[in-house]
């Protein structure tokens, strides 16, 4: 039926029934035959049915394959908006046939093996009293802790978030996770409140886990009361080595085949010392946890788990730890504070949040017997439904908020808004428009198949857009000096050249004129003083065609006699060449009166695709596997010991931190060239070099640019947002 319905988009190209078509093959990616079926059979029946297949037709691409264009005069942006829709709607649908109404989610989780503990179900009770409180509506949240920036895998997950809940008419929070006072600012507050409105997202209600501190303090009492948690004193070292005891003791019981591990001793030293310490006990040390009696470190609250469990982080996680800072909402009145295994999923339950959707990495955590639904079963509270899915990895980029934190506190970037980045900031500085951010997360899907997007899908998106949307302008970067000897200074008005803002909207956009002068200036690799067949630019005795000009040919060139560098080139004008076809070389150029800007031309920040996949080292090539970056989902100690990593990497020298992180060696050093003395036209200074972001145009041969916050009228700079097209290489 697949084979049918592509068959006819094909003869009768109707674009309802391509746009069914397109979810028939998502809902068989995700192996919803069932679903896809119908899918294709109404795809096809639309196509041969359709009256309206003069609105498409097919047109063979330069790659040999096929594009749908219209025939239609229709105004070109118009067209692009309608594709955009299609695409849009067919996400939507797609969307759909992963979520169900709530309470459901759960059959899309992997079976468990039925000898197992099932947390996830809800009592009848809860489920009434959640039902109550949401009416029945989609409530979904975006979650991020405030101790960094957000970036383009935080745009995914927001417009995953977002889009279920405006789907179902349905409302979505926006959550801080601030239960880590030493890492979170307010500054971080602020930039993602921005960044998530700057995405077109409007939450319905803006939380705080630290609304909750009070509520999660008496739940972690009614935890210790049933028998849930106890208080440890164990060091890092120690519950290291038990958990090292631990996962022998799996991998033993995996190798001999046993059935039932319940039935097996677990080895000494295997579960905490501390852990058979009467409730008595625990609420007294956890008193002294609170009042302020114990230091950092000395000891923690720890969720009594499952030690058998193949789930590592079933295994005693910490719920509460000593913090003797200050937060920035609470203040002073809490020297302890809970940690996120604890926090997140009792929230959730205490926002009646109806679809917790999070990325892969939780899985384990959110199983019917993992931590989630353990911890919401043993204090009997609502569970909301839980889903995951796949994390947005991009090549020639690195998306580890550590890696990221790095190359930032390194200075190896230049800060959390630098625009080889793809944090949001990066982006929006950078010159990316929300809409081709969303219509790329669009397009990537909400699968749970881990894969790394090719960073060229990304560019396509703000590059068709673009291309639309930008006005042309000259630039030259790297100005070398051309000197017309034969400058017809009587025929002023025919140098006065016309040049269109778009030559595709040549009508709507009007034109501008560009003075051609007696001298102009043409970009530096746009001249060898010895040819090559291969080279279309101006060379000794050659000819070449100044865009919207005439064509002039080199009769000569002066070297600088100190240095030996060509300082300046001799041409001869042909003014009656306009009437003829150009020659193959066409070049940009610049007048006297272009103003000088700084100009930034921005580039993959890194020099392979999967940056830490290997590393070559030495002259033999030898291939050497980075150690992974994943921290095993046990580490509860992870985000304690975030401040005195970046500390300790603050200490030490590049070289160091190349042994320790060998992925810091493919960095790219070309990813931004700076150009200080470049040349740009009058207009585009004066309109918008003091507005950041007013304008993305098309510096013409030279890529897609806007404004930078540093640009000022008097110090003009500009951004390369991504080139004109893709290379030969990058489509390779």
């Amino acid at each position: 039926m697949h084979k049918k319905a592509a068959n006819a988009a094909k003869k009768k190209p109707d674009l309802d029934g391509i746009a069914l078509l397109e979810l028939g093959v998502k809902a068989m990616d995700l192996k919803e035959y069932d679903k896809a079926l119908p899918l294709f059979e109404e795809a096809y029946k639309t196509c041969m049915e359709s009256t309206k297949v003069e609105m498409v037709k097919r047109e063979k691409t330069e790659g040999g394959g096929e594009k749908n264009v219209n025939t239609t005069k229709k105004n070109t942006k118009e067209t692009t908006t309608e594709k955009e829709q299609h695409q849009k709607d067919a996400c939507e649908e797609a969307v759909k046939l992963i979520l169900n109404k709530p309470g459901e989610l759960l059959a899309k989780k992997k079976e468990i093996d039925a000898k197992l503990p099932n947390y996830a179900k809800n009592s009848e009770e809860n489920m009434k009293r959640h039902m109550e409180n949401t009416g029945g509506k989609y409530r979904t949240r975006f979650p991020p802790e405030p101790n960094g920036y957000l970036h383009i895998g935080h745009a995914k997950a927001m417009y995953f978030d977002f889009g279920v809940a405006r789907l179902n008419k349905g409302e979505t929070y926006l959550r801080f996770d601030d239960t880590n006072p030493t890492a979170e600012k307010q500054e971080y507050i602020d930039s993602i409140k921005d960044s998530c409105k700057w995405l077109g997202h409007e939450p319905t209600k803006i939380t705080y886990s630290s609304d909750y501190f009070d509520r999660l303090y008496e739940l972690a009492i009614q935890l210790i009361k049933s028998g849930g948690a106890y208080v440890c004193h164990q060091t890092k070292t120690e519950t290291a080595r038990s958990r090292s005891l631990l996962r022998e003791f799996q991998e033993k019981c995996a190798k001999s085949g046993v059935e039932n591990r319940y039935e097996v001793e677990l080895p000494e030293g295997a579960a905490s010392p501390y852990r058979e310490r009467s409730v008595e006990e625990n609420l007294e040390l956890f008193e002294k946890m609170r009042s302020g009696q114990c230091e950092e470190g000395e000891c923690s609250l720890r969720m009594k788990g499952d030690l058998r469990s193949d789930i590592t982080s079933m295994w005693d996680l910490a719920a509460y730890r000593v913090k003797k800072a200050e937060h920035p909402r609470t203040g002073s009145k809490w020297c302890i504070y809970p940690t996120y295994d604890y926090t997140h999923n009792i929230v959730d339950s205490l926002e009646n949040i109806t679809h917790s959707l999070c990325t892969l990495e939780f899985e384990t955590r959110q199983a019917p017997n993992g931590p989630y639904y353990w911890l919401l079963d043993k204090l009997n509270v609502y569970k909301p439904s839980t889903w995951e899915f796949s994390r947005c990895n991009i090549t020639y980029n690195v998306m580890s908020k550590r890696k990221l934190n790095l190359l930032v506190t390194q200075g190896l970037v230049n800060g959390w808004d630098d625009p080889r980045m793809l944090t949001i900031n990066g982006m929006r500085r950078r010159g990316y428009t929300p809409t081709s951010v969303n219509s790329f997360c669009a397009k990537m899907g909400v699968t749970r198949n881990e894969n790394v997007q090719p960073l060229e899908r990304l560019e396509n998106e703000i590059r068709a857009e673009l291309s639309v949307d930008s006005n042309r302008f000259f630039a030259v970067l790297d100005p070398l000096k051309v000197e017309i000897v034969n400058y017809p200074k009587d025929r002023a008005a025919e140098l006065l050249m016309d040049a269109p803002f778009h030559p595709s909207f040549m009508e709507e956009r009007g034109m501008r004129k560009i003075q051609l002068t007696e001298t102009v200036f043409i970009d530096r690799n746009d001249f060898r003083e010895v040819d090559d067949p291969s080279f279309f630019g101006l060379s000794v005795n050659k000819k070449v065609r100044l865009l919207f000009a005439y064509d002039i040919t080199c009769t000569g060139i002066t070297k600088s006699p100190v240095t030996g560098v060509i300082e300046s080139v001799q041409c001869e004008i042909d003014m009656d060449s306009r009437a003829n076809k150009p020659p193959k070389g066409k070049l940009h150029w610049a007048n006297t009166e272009f103003k000088t800007a700084e100009v930034r031309v921005y580039d993959k920040l890194f020099a392979v695709p999967v940056p830490g996949k290997v590393v070559e080292e030495g002259e033999g090539g030898e291939v050497v596997p980075e150690a992974t970056a994943l921290v095993a989902a046990d580490e509860e100690e992870e985000e304690e010991e975030e401040d005195a990593n970046e500390d300790a990497a603050k200490q030490k020298s590049l070289k160091e931190l190349e042994l320790e992180h060998p992925w810091l060696k493919q960095l790219n050093p070309d990813s931004l060239v700076v150009y200080k003395n470049a040349l740009v036209e009058p207009m585009l200074i004066e309109n918008h070099a003091d507005q950041p972001y007013s304008a993305r145009v098309e510096l013409q041969r030279l890529g897609f640019f806007t404004f930078d916050f540093d640009s000022t009228k008097a110090k003009p700079v500009l951004n390369r947002i991504v080139t004109l097209k893709e290379s030969n290489t990058k489509k390779k």
